[in-house]
């Protein structure tokens, strides 16, 4: 018997959403695990106090055709209960979500389908939550929350599967995010480099950065005698030949654009040696 592919069980829907998106050939569908335990834990929780409730009665010294009532009304409710949990619980909706290779298709029910572009995800959380008893993990569930002009949502469960489109949609909004991050930094640091030739200033926080070299609380070490400015864990240094200690150092935190900055210290510094 071949494996299930869910991709023939996958509402017409999801990839008719899609196509009209043009989020190109499907990679991955999902389809989230229905559960019935919050079903049997308000049933359980009904035909416990229905119990109390009999118990009282018999307690209290009402009559035998009381207590035959209340017995023959808790065991028709424990029947219908017994076959009414399960069934809700089977034909409970069933949430969608399949990877496309440019974007994400999400569909609960029978409600529309949330369709959206790698590039429009404004927002996607991932986290793992272990279910630990006796100090031995019994499970893990993974879910991702992703956010979107579309709408938002949310899948999870304890299966491979729920980690697999976790990673599939966190991966292809990443990738997309640094191809932007890239690009834009690309552009800025062309900007950054007409406005330095002309003999501007360009501040980072702490730093101030020009052609004559790096300042830093109102001292200008020139950018031939700088040999590194680099990340070092979560401070960023800037060490001066022939010296051990570094020159100046911040945390990241404070630099804003550091990694602009990292790029536009480290391609000066560069110049600055090739030219002497």
């Amino acid at each position: 018997m071949g494996a299930r592919n869910l991709w023939d069980e996958i509402p017409a829907t999801v990839p008719g959403a899609a196509a009209e998106r043009q989020l190109g050939a499907g990679q991955y569908a999902f389809r989230t695990q229905t559960s019935a335990v919050s079903w049997w834990g308000s049933f359980m929780l009904l035909l416990v106090t229905a119990f109390c409730v009999m118990m009282v009665f018999v307690i209290s010294g009402e009559s035998e055709w009381t207590n035959a009532i209340l017995f023959i009304i808790l065991g028709g409710c424990t029947f219908l209960g017994a076959i009414a949990v399960p069934l809700a619980a089977r034909f409970r909706p069933v949430a969608w979500c399949a990877v496309f290779a440019n974007g994400v298709v999400y569909q609960y029910g029978s409600q529309p389908p949330i369709a959206g572009t790698w590039d429009e995800i404004t927002g996607c959380q991932r986290h793992a939550t272990d279910h630990v008893r006796n100090g031995v993990t019994m499970s893990t569930t993974h879910s991702v929350y992703v956010q979107m002009p579309a709408g938002n949502f949310m899948v999870s469960g304890d299966r491979p599967e729920a980690q697999e489109v976790g990673t599939l949609i966190a991966n292809g909004w990443v990738a997309v995010r640094s191809r932007v991050m890239e690009e834009d930094a690309t552009a800025r640091l062309a900007e950054l480099g007409e406005l330095l030739q002309t003999g501007g200033r360009v501040e980072f926080g702490p730093f101030t950065v020009s052609l004559a070299g790096l300042e830093h609380t109102g001292t200008v070490l020139a950018w031939e005698k700088i040999s590194e400015v680099d990340l070092m864990g979560s401070t960023i240094h800037v060490l001066v030949t022939g010296e051990r200690k570094p020159a100046a150092r911040e945390p990241v935190s404070s630099v804003p654009d550091s990694v602009l900055f990292l790029t536009v210290s480290d391609a000066l510094r560069r110049a600055a040696r090739q030219t002497t």
